[in-house]
């Protein structure tokens, strides 16, 4: 896990909370990051034998990123209730 997750995570906790996303699968998400911004992205488990020939791109889930005066920003993709939204 990226130490920004682990530094934002209570603002994290707090926006996902707020919008009836779950947490804990946010936490469970692949993430790539930079010095600003994370994302958080869904990975389909790959068949050992399919090697590239069925590489398809991730899917974003969740765009975080911290804007100049200092407040986090999330963005939320068509992806985000597939594999966020809490089940009721």
């Amino acid at each position: 896990m990226c130490k920004l997750f682990d530094d934002w995570k209570k603002e994290i906790r707090e926006y996902c909370e707020n919008n009836g996303l779950s947490f804990e699968a946010a936490e469970k998400l692949s993430q790539s990051w930079n010095k600003t911004t994370i994302v958080l992205y869904h990975c389909e488990s790959q068949n050992s034998d399919s090697g590239l020939l069925n590489d398809e791109p991730s899917p974003m889930v969740l765009l975080i990123r911290r804007e100049k005066n200092g407040r986090l920003t999330f963005e939320q993709t068509e992806h985000t209730d597939k594999y966020l939204k809490k089940v009721s």
